[in-house]
């Protein structure tokens, strides 16, 4: 997997973005807070209003946050948002009683790929997937081997695998941005009020908007991650070549292990 760099198209919308708004946020309540002296308050405003160092200070300390931010493991969003959809999503639950795998089942999905494979693609797709996903469901590393060897070799899907990627990154980034800042906005109304008697409605009105964004990405979220796996899959099979011939090669070393084993058993039985 490329790494995101400053400068390159990667990184500036899913790491740049959430970091950006988490130190905007940082800043204002940092500005607000009850207990900080005037030197610190007026040294924030006074970055602020030179556009130079609000854009230096924007960008380096903002991309390093959402680099903080993407370190944190998409998984939370996901199972959150899987069981945000087995509540409220009637679609989740099947007529007998079970939950479908698009709201139960873990990234990446593999059972859920089979089972779209069997039911709505052409036979040729289900057989690309019995050999080479379903043979992968308990090896964590094969999705993210697939988006290597697929951007290597054909960089247009390479391309489409990154935008899927990069939405699924920037929902997650922006979901624990969103919990940071609720958190520390909802702790500076709380000082303010008990320092100040002073409800500041502003912030308020900020705290429910975060509070509806933040619903609003996990009651989406597993969609937009499931879109990704559907990608790289697609991009895997445009690309079989790449997986057929690894297949191929583990089917021929089983073969030979097998028949060194039973070269060898004679020989056991007779010791």
């Amino acid at each position: 997997m490329i790494i995101p760099t400053i400068g390159g198209a990667r990184g500036i919308f899913e790491i740049l973005v959430p970091g950006v708004f988490l130190l905007v946020n940082l800043g204002m309540v940092v500005h607000l807070l009850p207990f900080i002296d005037d030197e610190t308050t007026g040294l924030i405003t006074a970055c602020v209003s030179d556009p130079v160092v609000a854009v230096v200070i924007g960008v380096v300390f903002g991309y390093l946050l959402g680099v903080i931010l993407r370190l944190f493991r998409p998984s939370v969003p996901d199972r959150l948002s899987a069981a945000w959809l087995r509540r409220f999503d009637r679609r989740a639950r099947k007529g007998d009683g079970k939950v479908a795998l698009w709201a139960s089942e873990d990234f990446p999905y593999l059972g859920l790929m089979g089972e779209v494979q069997g039911r709505f693609l052409p036979p040729e797709t289900l057989d690309f997937y019995e050999k080479t996903w379903a043979r992968k469901k308990h090896e964590g590393q094969f999705f993210n081997f697939c988006k290597t060897m697929i951007s290597c070799e054909d960089k247009k899907a390479g391309i489409e695998i990154y935008a899927a990627e990069a939405l699924v990154r920037y929902s997650s980034g922006m979901f624990y941005a969103l919990i940071l800042a609720f958190l520390l906005i909802l702790i500076t109304v709380v000082l303010r009020y008990i320092a100040f008697r002073q409800a500041m409605a502003g912030l308020i009105i900020m705290l429910c908007a975060y509070l509806f964004a933040i619903g609003a990405i996990i009651s989406r979220f597993r969609f937009g991650r499931i879109r990704e796996v559907e990608t790289v899959f697609a991009a895997s099979f445009k690309n079989r070549h790449l997986f057929e011939g690894e297949t191929a090669g583990e089917e021929k070393a089983a073969r030979e292990v097998g028949w060194l084993a039973r070269l060898l058993a004679p020989r056991r039985s007779r010791r």
